[in-house]
């Protein structure tokens, strides 16, 4: 195993550590570990994140972050907040749009270019490539 990137963040009584490593075989993965000092002992936790899995895990804790930092904190987010940074959410895809996804999803392009593009959130692309038969169900 070999470290590709190491940070770590002191936050009080705890201490976050964000680790990208890389297997012999070659995978990548990030461990993201916390340490929390409890009286006299520490405590350890740790979640892996495994290459395949990074881009869903990236854009769900994108909207974690985003709302735990609203300044509203007692209500949920709006189709209209949503539509604010997509503003084709929830919108009925047309058949031209499925035509278009299709292409540029075959040209490699990835969830967050084509969520750019089609001004839609990255899980409704991948919830779309799902349907049209282009990427496995989850």
């Amino acid at each position: 195993m070999k470290e590709i990137f190491s940070e770590k963040v002191a936050a009080g009584s705890r201490t976050y550590f964000f680790d990208v490593k890389e297997s012999d075989q070659g995978a990548r993965y990030l461990v993201i570990s916390e340490s929390r000092q409890t009286g006299s002992t520490a405590e350890h936790s740790r979640v892996v994140v495994f290459e395949e899995h990074l881009e869903k895990f990236s854009e769900i804790f994108d909207q974690a972050v985003w709302v735990m930092a609203r300044s509203d904190k007692s209500k949920a987010y709006s189709l209209d907040e949503i539509r604010q940074k997509y503003p084709r959410a929830y919108e009925k895809w047309t058949s031209e749009e499925d035509e278009r996804l299709t292409s540029r999803y075959q040209a490699g392009l990835d969830l967050l270019e084509l969520a750019a593009i089609f001004q839609r959130q990255p899980s409704a692309i991948e919830s779309r490539l799902t349907k049209l038969g282009l990427r496995p169900q989850a």
